[in-house]
């Protein structure tokens, strides 16, 4: 969520407002489903998990202890259920990812079948920092894992993701754009 829900918003809804929890549910939906997106690599799972979060979301808002804290809360709720999809499917499906060839100096650089290279813990955590913007405190709280596991998986993702992008992420770590050494 670039954008922060109102706790005004939030507040109304976890009281038992159905027009605010409505307004919330629309307001969260494309987060949701962008985060899912980014962690599955699919559109349908990714629907299928964003509109599972929503539901949980309207079953369970009223426990919600403080609005404050609906981002992280929210957030994990995604994360879990997109990681509960994933269990269930590796029962039952075997893994039809296509592999990235980092030498086809040809292929455009295409950072989503990059970041399905990844094992699911390492992307879960470059997609809540890169693609939402959460703080390692913040992503160790969606995670419920430590902060200092969040960035050890941080590096070893980004150790893993550079040879798979190249060229784009040494012109990004050149002194001009300072601002953008971290990147991946």
């Amino acid at each position: 969520m670039a954008d922060p829900m109102p706790i005004e918003l939030v507040e109304a809804a976890r009281t038992g407002g159905r027009d605010e929890i409505e307004l919330l549910l629309r307001g969260v939906w494309p987060d949701a489903y962008r985060l899912a997106r980014a962690i599955l690599g699919e559109d349908q799972s990714a629907e299928d998990v964003a509109q599972e979060a929503c539901i949980i979301l309207y079953r369970t808002i009223a426990s919600l202890r403080s609005s404050t804290a609906f981002r992280t809360w929210f957030y994990r709720i995604v994360v879990r259920e997109a990681a509960e999809l994933k269990r269930r499917r590796s029962r039952t499906e075997p893994t039809t990812e296509a592999p990235v060839n980092p030498g086809d100096e040809t292929a455009s650089i295409d950072v989503w079948r990059a970041l399905a290279v990844l094992a699911h813990k390492l992307r879960e955590v470059v997609v809540l920092r890169y693609f939402e913007d959460l703080s390692s405190r913040e992503i160790a709280s969606v995670l419920g894992i430590p902060e200092g596991t969040v960035r050890f998986r941080l590096m070893i993702a980004k150790q893993r993701l550079r040879p798979l992008l190249g060229e784009y992420t040494e012109r990004f770590s050149q002194p001009s754009g300072e601002a953008r050494t971290n990147a991946i």
